[in-house]
């Protein structure tokens, strides 16, 4: 029996590999942008604290930043994991057994 294994369109289409990059802008912004885009470019994610909550975090403020960009990111692979894996098994089989 063979399956087809290949996502769904929309997900082969947003496969592609990119490096990102996880920095803290001059005005204390966090963000999470493409290393291969300018700083210009609009980032993909951005967190900003206000200075209330700097002030409890301390130095701490880009490690929950970076724990909160992860938590989006192991999300959205979950997300794309789910969907393939749907993709996969609402596929009729050729031959039953």
């Amino acid at each position: 029996m063979e399956h087809n294994t290949q996502p769904n369109n929309l997900l082969a289409a947003n496969q592609e590999a990119v490096m990102l990059e996880f920095v803290e802008q001059e005005d204390g912004k966090l963000v999470l942008r493409s290393a291969s885009d300018s700083e210009e470019d609009a980032p993909w994610v951005s967190i900003e604290f206000s200075d209330k909550v700097k002030d409890i975090l301390g130095g701490d403020v880009q490690f929950i930043g970076q724990h909160m960009i992860h938590a989006a990111i192991q999300s959205l692979m979950q997300k794309q994991l789910s969907q393939w894996h749907a993709n996969v098994y609402d596929q009729e089989p050729e031959h039953f057994s």
